[in-house]
């Protein structure tokens, strides 16, 4: 296993930082998925898939309290999607390949890494075009830029109606 990207780390504390809760959903082992878990610093509360099944509200709640996952099928991924998304919170999924797609397609953020199948990009909103994670930190900054004016706006707007 190669060490983690500086990259990675230091974007995963700034998403973090920025109030947005980050998982590891993985097919690697689970020893695997632990380790680099803890070189990124992204906690190592980490479960197999087997943890996923049968659906139930501790099994509900364990998904929304883990650092993440290994082992998993793709199955596995697009139920974690949609028991976050169930519980009221907007998912963001990135991935490289076609097991990723079911989920990539799932989340209202699809993120096909750089280099991801033709697959994970067709399910995919967002295609990165360079290595590294950061443009994802950048894209969220941006869009609560955006959403920050549009609030204004419309704020605005309402009041010369009147």
């Amino acid at each position: 296993m190669d060490p983690p990207r500086e990259d990675t780390l230091e974007t995963i504390a700034k998403i973090r930082n920025g109030y947005v809760s980050v998982k590891m959903i993985t097919g690697d082992h689970l020893n695997i998925a632990k380790e680099l878990a803890r070189q990124i610093e992204l906690g190592t509360n980490i479960f197999s898939n087997q943890s996923l099944w049968p659906a139930s509200a501790a099994r509900d709640d364990l998904i929304l309290t883990a650092d993440g996952f290994a082992q998993v099928m793709p199955k596995d991924k697009h139920e974690v999607v949609a028991v976050l998304q169930k519980m009221g919170y907007v998912v963001g999924m990135t991935g490289d390949g076609v097991n990723d797609a079911p989920a990539l397609a799932k989340a209202q953020i699809g993120i096909a890494v750089e280099g991801a199948t033709d697959a994970a990009q067709a399910a995919a909103d967002i295609v990165l075009t360079l290595p590294g994670l950061s443009p994802i930190f950048t894209a969220i900054q941006e869009s609560r830029r955006i959403f920050k004016r549009l609030k204004s706006y419309v704020k605005i707007g309402r009041a010369s109606c009147r």
